[in-house]
């Protein structure tokens, strides 16, 4: 019995080993230009921010000519975005055809609610909904061959820290904050999308430190300066360039 029981997890693991090399083969055998989709809200959208160094990285550290689709918008929610990825035909398209795909969401929501005085909570609880949903478009949209495909998120940084400090609200807006970002990181995870740790280099351990001093902020207090957005794309480029892969599946880059 203990023979046959090893000799089926032997079994097991030759299979996925199998499986990861043909995934991977069949990555690296596919057009030298690569397509890029880029969305999510002002964080990701004009030229120089993040989306662009990113793109640069890719060509750089695999010999690849990337064309980048950015569909950043100012101001997105992640209901606006979900609505898009359900909606918008040439959106969707582009994700099909796309080598990579990153995403960047949920300050809007969070920060709207709070400045509008709305329900914090229940905010949070949309957001999750509409977090989940959006990542289920993207898997959706990605099939039959979302295991060749690049997916990659981030959590989000806080700029206003020093603000909300000296508002004394600091302490009122940070769970949430902190609870929609643990939402992201969960949520990518449990289907092996790569988190971008940006609220822990932007905000350090406890989420309290204030980003503007460190000069990841502009000069409008809220978006990346150049110095953040390059910061980002590191980030991103450390996850390195593995497409999701099946689960168990241990697929390495040259």
């Amino acid at each position: 019995m203990i023979k046959k029981g090893y000799l089926m997890i032997l079994s097991l693991a030759i299979v996925s080993v199998l499986l990861g090399s043909l995934f991977y083969l069949n990555f690296m055998r596919r057009t030298s230009e690569w397509d890029y989709v880029a969305f999510g809200d002002s964080t990701a959208a004009g030229r120089g921010s993040y989306v662009d160094y990113y793109a640069a990285h890719i060509e750089a550290d695999l010999g690849v000519k990337v064309t980048l689709h950015n569909w950043g918008v100012s101001g997105e929610t992640s209901a606006g975005l979900l609505r898009a990825l359900r909606n918008n035909q040439e959106l969707r398209n582009a994700i099909r055809a796309a080598e990579v795909v990153t995403l960047v969401i949920g300050a809007n929501d969070m920060q709207n609610a709070f400045t509008l005085g709305r329900d914090m909570q229940e905010a949070l609880m949309s957001f999750k909904t509409n977090f989940d949903a959006i990542i289920a478009e993207i898997l959706s949209l990605s099939s039959p061959r979302p295991f060749d495909t690049i997916i990659r998120t981030m959590d989000y940084f806080n700029p206003v820290v020093s603000n909300l400090k000296k508002a004394g609200i600091y302490d009122k807006f940070k769970p949430y904050w902190d609870s929609m970002n643990e939402h992201i990181v969960q949520a990518a995870s449990e289907h092996n999308i790569p988190v971008a740790q940006v609220y822990l280099a932007f905000n350090g351990p406890n989420g309290d430190e204030d980003p503007v001093g460190k000069g990841y902020i502009a000069a409008d207090g809220i978006h990346l300066s150049d110095m953040g957005n390059r910061l980002v794309a590191e980030l991103h480029r450390e996850l390195g360039y593995q497409p999701l892969g099946p689960s168990g599946a241990d697929i390495h880059w040259p």
